[in-house]
């Protein structure tokens, strides 16, 4: 494939790691000259300063071969425009991120309308998404959900006093319906087998139905109880969103949002919490507001640096559990190890939401693990694919990837070897980076190079 990125931020700066790692051809496009040097000394891509949606800027790239076009600058406009340059010179698929409500027409299928843009992502939007989800499953670390909310994948951390751990895989009584699907230990990812067992600060990635996903998580971490209780820093886009879902969950929330024109907006909008027109960071103003006694504390300023601190600052003050949005690379990869439980990354959903345009075979979402750890990808077995009527006995699947989940209509169970993959069942499989293209073959209804 070749792809042309336009926007080499964070986000874009992810994505073109992601796709030259893996063999692709890539074309970054940036205004700002230290982006596009970053680009071209640290990656293998052909990167270019200049205005993406400029058609003579895209013809240096050779857009007219492009296999796929993603526009991920700052700016919506810009970001639609370079799609529909795109689609105007013959390429075809384009994505676009879009952050202002005011261009998605429609919530389900977020269509903008506008002419030659194929998909949208809102990066703020499925972080506010993954916020509530985490609530809800107590102990989650992350959470990705599968063939319509059939099939859920859930990171936790086993704890040291955990009944399952040191016990080999195949002796414990998970519930029906639930497998381990792999472990992150000391930085390295792998797949368990049935004489594995688990070790206290691993990161173990679950797989199954939901009710049996939870129960799971809860004998790994000791944590059983949703909050009642929590603190949420700012209420711009995300934070709206998040309060918004805990009011429906009937959580006690307290708001803190510096802009006051913001703050009497979300008071307005929300009808059970409490706002404070405050900054949220002075230890006497948390301490007033209970922060010892709540559940959960979410920081979601925009600031990745004031997230972080005020994440620190409410775990020491005596919060339960902390989650932190934090955008930049160099504050993601650290942010966990020095206190905060969480931190969400919206570049790594996004990377997310484009990777299933990338893959080959009838993929119908992907999501990238945190910590490097891997991916989950959904397909649906074509006629044609090389694994369809078969038992996966006889499959030569690749060690360093498993079928977490088989979902034949409403029927959702995890395979065994005498398991037959049949033609529109949808196989939940997450692999590491290392197996990404071996499993594609197997769902793919074509020869890949």
């Amino acid at each position: 494939m070749y792809a042309v990125i336009v926007g080499a931020g964070e986000v874009g700066f992810h994505i073109a790691t992601i796709l030259s790692q893996e063999g692709h051809e890539v074309a970054v496009i940036d205004r700002k000259r230290e982006a596009t040097e970053r680009a071209s000394q640290e990656l293998d891509v052909l990167a270019v300063q200049g205005n993406g949606a400029s058609r003579r800027v895209l013809e240096q790239v050779s857009m007219g071969r492009a296999d796929l076009l993603v526009a991920v600058t700052d700016s919506d406009e810009v970001n639609m425009i370079a799609c529909m340059a795109a689609k105007q010179v013959g390429v075809p698929q384009t994505i676009a991120r879009v952050r202002n409500p005011d261009y998605i027409e429609d919530e389900d299928t977020l269509s903008t309308g506008f002419m030659g843009v194929d998909h949208v992502i809102r990066p703020e939007a499925a972080v506010a998404d993954e916020v509530v989800k985490l609530a809800g499953i107590p102990g989650a670390l992350d959470v990705e959900t599968f063939a319509h909310g059939q099939v859920w994948v859930v990171e936790v951390e086993a704890v040291w006093n955990s009944s399952v751990l040191r016990v080999p895989l195949r002796e414990i009584r998970f519930p029906e319906g639930v497998i381990v699907t792999a472990v992150l230990r000391g930085g390295e990812a792998f797949i368990p087998r049935g004489d594995s067992w688990l070790e206290p600060g691993d990161r173990v990635f679950i797989t199954g139905v939901p009710k049996g996903v939870i129960a799971a998580a809860a004998s790994l971490t000791g944590q059983k109880e949703v909050p009642k209780r929590a603190i949420l820093l700012g209420c711009g886009e995300i934070g709206m969103a998040v309060a918004q879902a805990l009011e429906e969950q009937r959580v006690r929330l307290t708001v803190f949002e510096k802009d006051a024109q913001r703050a009497a907006e979300a008071a307005a909008a929300l009808r059970r919490s409490l706002v404070l027109a405050d900054e949220g960071i002075d230890e006497k103003v948390l301490a007033a507001e209970g922060v010892d006694e709540c559940d959960l504390f979410i920081a979601a300023t925009g600031d990745d640096r004031l997230n972080i601190l005020t994440s620190l600052l409410a775990r020491q003050m005596g919060a339960k559990r902390t989650i932190s949005i934090v955008e930049r690379t160099e504050f993601s990869r650290v942010v966990e190890s020095v206190g905060v439980d969480v931190a969400i990354s919206p570049r790594r959903m996004t990377a997310s939401a484009i990777l299933r345009f990338v893959r080959s075979g009838r993929v119908l979402s992907a999501a990238v693990l945190d910590k490097a750890a891997g991916e989950v990808l959904e397909f649906e077995v074509g006629p044609r694919s090389p694994i369809c009527g078969r038992q996966l006995a006889e499959v030569d699947f690749p060690s360093g990837a498993v079928i977490g989940a088989l979902v034949t209509g409403s029927e959702v169970h995890v395979p065994s070897g005498r398991s037959v993959v049949n033609e529109d069942d949808i196989a939940v499989v997450f692999t590491m980076p290392r197996s990404v293209r071996d499993v594609e073959r197997l769902f793919s209804s074509r020869s890949l190079r």
